[in-house]
């Protein structure tokens, strides 16, 4: 009995929206964003309602418009939505204005009046392409005041031209500063070709998910950008229920070949020939990771167009003093003056999967690894995470 009574009642919660069973909780969001998501809000509201003080006339009956609580929602809880773009936001409002507004001309009768206004604008957005739900509050304004005199033109400039302006420019300016969306780049960034990055060449592709999105019958309130994001982080999961508790600890290489900022130049370049390497860890005396050091750091320097002209430049250091002096100059050099710092890690008590994006995404063919204090421990090369998935797919296949 008790287990039916608690399924029922979970059922209900879960209608009611109470208990997110099947959508996103917004408890999953970092407090952090949520915190960032209010004070920017807050400071739109403020900027809206102030200028609107400022600018409009003493007379008037309408200064700040209720909904533009309900569109700073949008534009700064739900930013990516494409009911908060800026023209949704815009047209939504002032298409919605000017319906509510001739019509509480037309039309005597209250009930009247707000059923013709409200379906005209719903139509009106789907036919300017322009789906912003607080428009419909905006145009209930002149019906509503109707009741005691009807607003003028004017209502059309102060207050909803001037709501709306001010409240764009502050979301275009407070996204944009608290939260900068990295990028989208058409090529790859490594690389400098036109072909996707390795994990998005395979599965759905972006015009997959943007003709499903265009064939729905219904408004999704999500853009084509964060329907792929979120099934590649989806595919992302589902890789990591298939291959179980694999960690990076449990495939990285734990003998490495590692050096110093103090080492020299030509030690590194030693060290990297006798072991057939193309990369070297920069670590300090009690391992604490300070950078790169590879091959194409030793020839990043060397400027010369074409082969022909590395093929003189090297001639050129074995024959002239000045060349000589100069290779005696680099001769001294240490890896501190060619390592590459900011590099991307990996704890060690990461899933595998973590190393697919990765390895993919941003052109790795290795990344270090971490312990819980930032020492490096270990090193995960793109034959590492290939061997893994591979022993993986042997093993359900045996079972």
């Amino acid at each position: 009995m008790k287990l039916f009574i608690s399924k029922i009642t979970g059922q209900l919660l879960t209608r009611l929206g109470i208990i997110k069973a099947d959508s996103q909780r917004l408890s999953s969001i970092p407090v952090a964003e949520r915190l960032k998501v209010a004070a920017a809000a807050g400071i739109a509201l403020f900027v809206v309602t102030l200028t609107s003080q400022y600018l409009a006339d003493l007379a008037s009956t309408v200064v700040l418009l209720a909904s533009m609580g309900a569109s700073a929602v949008l534009l700064f809880g739900l930013p990516s939505s494409p009911l908060a773009k800026p023209w949704s936001f815009a047209a939504g409002h002032l298409i919605s204005a000017g319906i509510g507004l001739l019509c509480s001309h037309l039309f005597t009768d209250m009930a009247v009046m707000a059923a013709v206004t409200i379906a005209l604008v719903l139509f009106a957005m789907y036919l300017f392409e322009c789906m912003h739900p607080p428009g419909g509050a905006t145009a209930l304004v002149p019906v509503i005041a109707s009741s005691e005199q009807l607003l003028g033109y004017e209502f059309l400039f102060l207050p909803v031209a001037l709501n709306v302006t001010v409240m764009l420019l502050m979301a275009l300016m407070l996204n944009y500063l608290l939260r900068p969306r990295p990028q989208k780049r058409d090529f790859d960034p490594v690389h400098l070709h036109q072909d996707a990055s390795p994990i998005k060449r395979t599965g759905l592709q972006p015009e997959d998910l943007l003709y499903a999105l265009n064939h729905y019958q219904t408004v999704v309130d999500v853009s084509e950008t964060d329907l792929e994001q979120i099934y590649q982080q989806a595919q992302l999961h589902a890789y990591q229920r298939q291959l179980g508790a694999i960690l990076c600890r449990d495939i990285m290489s734990r003998d490495i070949i590692c050096v110093t900022a103090e080492t020299p130049l030509t030690q590194a370049w030693r060290l990297l020939q006798k072991h057939k390497i193309r990369t070297l860890p920069v670590i300090t005396a009690d391992r604490q990771l300070l950078g790169m050091v590879s091959v194409t750091d030793f020839l990043k320097d060397i400027s010369v167009p074409h082969y022909w002209g590395l093929l003189r430049h090297m001639s050129s250091l074995s024959l002239h003093t000045s060349a000589k002096r100069q290779w005696r100059k680099h001769h001294k050099q240490q890896v501190a003056d060619i390592m590459r710092t900011g590099i991307t890690a990996i704890r060690q008590d990461e899933h595998v999967i973590e190393l697919i994006p990765k390895l993919s995404e941003l052109g790795l063919h290795q990344v270090p690894v971490l312990d819980t204090n930032h020492k490096l421990v270990g090193m995960v090369t793109q034959s590492d995470l290939i061997a893994a998935l591979y022993a993986n797919s042997q093993k359900g296949r045996t079972n």
